[in-house]
């Protein structure tokens, strides 16, 4: 007799390795979820022949309801969190405990670095039937089982976010690449036109552009531009602007009220009013020495012509906050030799000091003034303007992306 009950504890010991063996390969096959919760169901219900449970596990960052079976409840809505809030070890169901629990005989908590992952409610073993010892003698392998099931979920979620995270990281790096190769920070030189850009996104990416086009030796254009909001969609929206603005000037006979009104319908169609564009544009022509420009809602840009300094205002509403523009009134001034114009975004103007003093128009203004009685080149301007917009924030954090463009006019 005493043989028999020794080899029947082997069997049992053996069926137990066995199982923990196969869940343990499983794991390392990278079995999904669903799979590794039917293996565990098949061990407890077809080979412990346990005929009621329920598995609440963390899945996603909630909690579920994973396996449920041999009993009619509904566990779907339950707040396992208030419900099991006082379990921390292995419970023995009393008569006494809430209704919750009086359909089973033990409550198994899951626990991994102390935290909750799982709880496995069983009840009604058939000891008889396989020969094995009863609930009390199977709690500490379900324990162990539950918990290689649960911690194995748990890491496998926290690898493919981690993936997910590398892989984003990735794509915000190259959208960065490829944003700094459109909107671009440095000097160009034209025959009659000394052009310079800046641009720092708050983030990885970010929704503001300059833009300058040579039309020819004695035109051009150029436009500064904010999408409202920061980060990839901002980014992605001001990417198609501006692909679609250089289409505009090269395939259309466009004037600066028609490129406003076309915009407009493009930023409508592809956002239906989620967010808006402010955009300054000017066009300038050399033998006209005329400066045409159009400002939709945006900081209005610093001129600096004939010793004094201008802000440019003239222009519509911003960019896709109406269906159409209600308005739109052209501005035009007349340029001498050498004058300069600075068009920026607010993240210049509007940046606060640790006084909550914003850098604002007037401080800019009289820098540029005070720059261009030096006659510097328009990167040792921009230069001079990002060297005091740090000095006036000194410890305050940027909030927002920052575009430059200065132009010289020959």
């Amino acid at each position: 007799m005493q043989i028999e009950r020794l080899k029947e504890r082997l069997k049992v010991r053996d069926f137990k390795l066995k199982s923990l063996l196969e869940i343990t390969q499983s794991i390392n096959e990278y079995l999904d979820t669903e799979s590794l919760l039917d293996q565990f169901r098949d061990i407890l219900e077809n080979r412990l022949q346990i005929r009621r449970l329920i598995l609440f596990s963390k899945i996603e960052g909630e909690w579920k309801c994973a396996i449920r079976y041999g009993t009619d409840s509904v566990y779907s809505n339950v707040n396992v969190e208030d419900e099991f809030a006082e379990i921390d070890s292995i419970k023995i169901v009393q008569s006494d405990d809430s209704t919750f629990f009086r359909d089973f005989d033990l409550v198994i908590p899951v626990f991994h670095e102390n935290r909750p992952l799982a709880f496995v409610l069983i009840g009604d073993i058939d000891g008889e039937e396989i020969k094995v010892s009863p609930i009390i003698k199977h709690m500490r392998f379900i324990q162990t089982l539950a918990n290689i099931i649960s911690v194995a979920i748990e890491n496998r979620e926290l690898f493919a976010k981690s993936l997910e995270q590398e892989r984003t990281h990735t794509e915000l790096k190259l959208a960065a690449e490829m944003q700094s190769l459109l909107v671009g920070t440095g000097k160009k030189d034209f025959k009659n036109f000394e052009v310079a850009t800046y641009y720092k996104p708050h983030q990885q990416v970010g929704g503001d552009f300059c833009d300058f086009i040579e039309i020819n030796e004695n035109e051009a254009f150029f436009c500064v531009a904010d999408v409202s909001g920061k980060g990839i969609s901002a980014a992605f929206l001001m990417a198609n602007i501006q692909s679609h603005l250089r289409a505009l000037l090269k395939y259309t006979d466009w004037t600066l009220e028609s490129v406003a009104h076309e915009l407009n319908d493009k930023v409508i169609e592809t956002v239906n009013g989620d967010k808006f564009v402010t955009v300054f544009m000017g066009y300038f022509n050399t033998q006209t020495r005329e400066l045409r420009y159009l400002n939709a809602g945006h900081n209005p840009p610093v001129l600096y012509n004939n010793g004094k300094t201008h802000l440019l205002e003239s222009g519509s509403v911003g960019i896709g906050m109406l269906p159409s523009l209600p308005f739109v009134e052209e501005g035009m001034i007349e340029l001498q030799k050498n004058a300069v114009i600075v068009c920026y975004t607010d993240g210049l103007v509007e940046i606060e000091n640790e006084n909550q003093e914003e850098f604002g128009y007037d401080r800019l203004g009289n820098l540029i003034q005070k720059m261009e009685a030096e006659s510097p080149h328009v990167d040792d301007l921009i230069s001079h303007i990002i060297r005091a917009m740090d000095m006036h924030r000194g410890s305050v954090p940027y909030f927002d992306d920052t575009a430059l463009i200065s132009c010289r006019f020959r």
